[in-house]
């Protein structure tokens, strides 16, 4: 499996630490660098990666960090073999844009159709979107209209947001997952 714009690696470290094996995809020098020393195969560049060799790729909250997105789905779904499958999570709604976007050198935002048109145009079928955090979105709403303009967010907040306001917004999502959530997701697969 595939990290495809693997930062730290924190999701690859979790996946490694249940035995599975992980290639990491970093364009930053410095971060890919730090993955090689962690033990990753670490590519700066898709192209490193061979076409139709990929079973699965993961990306989160990264697609939205580039520019021609349709450009990096078509090359994704170039490295799937047939059968292959790919997550993406990015976050959702336009509407939820604020100076966090801006800070973090967003592009853009997704709504769920959008991102199933995108996967769709890159030749991927798609099994299953929803979005996910359902209190979030209602969070990110109240950070849009009294967030501060830096986009700084108070870390003992995220603290007790994660603790206390995630596992009651994962219940949530079962009801409103087919309608909104701060963030969103698709699983997509190439024919075989």
């Amino acid at each position: 499996m595939v990290d495809f714009g693997a930062g730290i690696g924190t999701f690859s470290k979790l996946l490694r630490d249940r035995h599975m094996t992980v290639i990491c995809v970093e364009p930053d020098p410095f971060l890919a660098n730090t993955l090689t020393h962690d033990g990753f195969v670490t590519f700066l560049d898709l192209e490193a990666i061979s076409d139709g060799s990929v079973e699965f790729f993961f990306s989160l909250n990264v697609i939205e960090h580039i520019e021609d997105d349709e450009a990096t789905l078509r090359v994704l779904s170039r490295k799937l073999r047939g059968g292959g499958r790919l997550l993406i999570y990015v976050p959702a709604f336009s509407c939820l844009w604020t100076s966090l976007d801006v800070k973090v050198k967003h592009f853009r935002r997704y709504r769920r159709r959008e991102l199933e048109e995108l996967v769709h145009l890159s030749g991927l079928i798609v099994c299953r979107s929803r979005y996910v955090d359902a209190l979030g979105f209602v969070a990110a709403l109240l950070f849009k209209l009294g967030g501060n303009k830096e986009g700084d967010l108070n870390p003992k907040l995220i603290n007790l947001y994660d603790r206390y306001v995630i596992p009651m917004s994962k219940l949530l999502d079962h009801i409103f997952g087919r309608l909104f959530g701060k963030n969103v997701y698709v699983i997509c697969e190439k024919a075989s």
